[in-house]
């Protein structure tokens, strides 16, 4: 897949069937558009493609504290997995933001995008003050030279699949109900940093990642999760959180995973690794002892090997 980003030369370089939107968590209503986009590349012979934006600048907006399923890096990697040739990743600037509906039609995707089918859901809206929405690019479309294709909602229990339902899921730990939404185990990606080494001296050694600031966690606990480094793909525990037993508490949320069967403790530093979550075990807690701390890791271990013996198709 390749990958543009910025303002400048952000052209396609054909026609294109394009989807456009923020994408975040790349959920089964997502995947449903791209699929839509796939199959008319196909039938039509054009590129296709994703139109998103970077996360929203703190500049042009106030500080939230908003967090995201997906970081852009694990956006990326989700588009890949599903087959686009192109992500096209375009700065939300302030140039951008007020932007006219009719200005968004024919300099995005007229200009830059060679848009010839445009793939959106029925709630998408843009341009300055959302005034453009999905019947506009249907309209529009007969003079511009694109066709639109308006999708609906995938559902999932007679609720519409959407990034704010997989949220809050999310923020209570239903990781099967989140599986089930997303397609696949929730995803946090990173590279494999230095922790303390405690986890060796309990006999339970682990590697540690630090998400981004804006990536959405689930609480802080225990969870059955898979592991992917170097290739292979790993059964293990995971704890998410600020280690509250082994002393001062820290003040950056970490993810901190035991794999079953891995044996290259200390060559993997740096290297990229994606741990998925896939079951709630327990919360974090604070131990009286690290005694009592090791007995439970190893409680944990067998909980997480238990469940992920018997879940095999996730």
């Amino acid at each position: 897949m390749q990958y543009l980003h910025g303002t400048e030369n952000l052209y396609l370089p054909s026609d294109s069937a394009v989807t456009l939107g923020k994408f975040d968590g790349v959920h089964r209503g997502h995947q449903k558009l791209i699929r839509k986009v796939e199959e008319l590349s196909r039938e039509r012979g054009l590129i296709s493609a994703a139109f998103t934006f970077d996360h929203i600048p703190l500049r042009l907006l106030p500080p939230s504290g908003q967090r995201f399923l997906s970081t852009n890096e694990e956006r990326r990697y989700a588009f890949e997995q599903l087959g686009l040739a192109y992500e096209v990743e375009f700065p939300f600037t302030e140039e951008l933001m007020n932007m006219s509906a009719e200005e968004f039609i024919s300099e995005i995707l007229v200009r830059r995008l060679k848009a010839k089918a445009v793939v959106v859901g029925s709630d998408y809206h843009f341009g300055r003050g959302r005034a453009g929405d999905a019947r506009m690019l249907l309209e529009a479309g007969k003079d511009a030279g694109f066709e639109a294709f308006v999708i609906e909602k995938e559902r999932w229990n007679g609720q519409e699949i959407s990034s704010t339902l997989v949220r809050s899921m999310l923020m209570d730990a239903r990781m099967e109900e989140v599986s089930e939404l997303l397609g696949h185990p929730y995803p946090v990606m990173g590279v494999v940093a230095l922790g303390n080494q405690l986890g060796r001296k309990m006999d339970m050694p682990t590697l540690n990642l630090y998400p981004q600031a804006r990536k959405l966690l689930p609480p802080n606990g225990v969870y059955a999760s898979r592991t992917r480094l170097g290739g292979r793909v790993y059964d293990g525990v995971t704890d998410i959180g600020v280690r509250p037993t082994v002393g001062q508490k820290e003040s950056q949320v970490r993810v901190e995973t035991n794999l079953f069967g891995y044996d290259r403790e200390g060559e993997d530093y740096g290297s990229p690794i994606e741990v998925l979550l896939y079951s709630f075990l327990r919360p974090e807690q604070k131990f009286e002892s690290l005694g009592e701390l090791q007995d439970q890791m190893h409680a944990d271990a067998k909980e997480a090997a238990k469940y992920l013996q018997a879940h095999r198709a996730l």
